[in-house]
């Protein structure tokens, strides 16, 4: 398996090489950086209290996106980890089990 670049990897018709991997890293810190953004704008609108905010939670008091938003954020990003780990791992699977069917290795 040939190492390419992300723009060979992007322009590789076969499929050979893959982007994913390239702009994993990239990607995550993007979506962390949004959530990140998203859940202060959140509190902020917890702390406002107005009334698009009551409107949205019903019953609860808007200070209380102050408790469930950071649990929420927590959550979520744990989630987002796991599922950019498992991505990560089978492209792993993939290297690894390409470079033991072309070395002849194997049990």
């Amino acid at each position: 398996m040939s190492r390419k670049g992300f723009f060979g990897s992007l322009f590789d018709f076969s499929f050979s090489s893959f982007v994913f991997p390239k702009i994993i890293s990239f990607l995550y810190a993007v979506i962390v950086i949004l959530m990140s953004l998203g859940a202060v704008a959140l509190i902020i609108a917890g702390f406002a209290g107005g009334r698009h905010v009551q409107e949205q939670l019903g019953d609860l008091p808007g200070w209380s996106l102050v408790i469930i938003v950071p649990i929420a954020y927590i959550l979520y990003l744990i989630v987002l980890r796991i599922w950019f780990e498992i991505a990560i791992v089978l492209f792993r699977i993939y290297e690894n089990t390409d470079r033991i069917a072309g070395s002849g290795g194997g049990a």
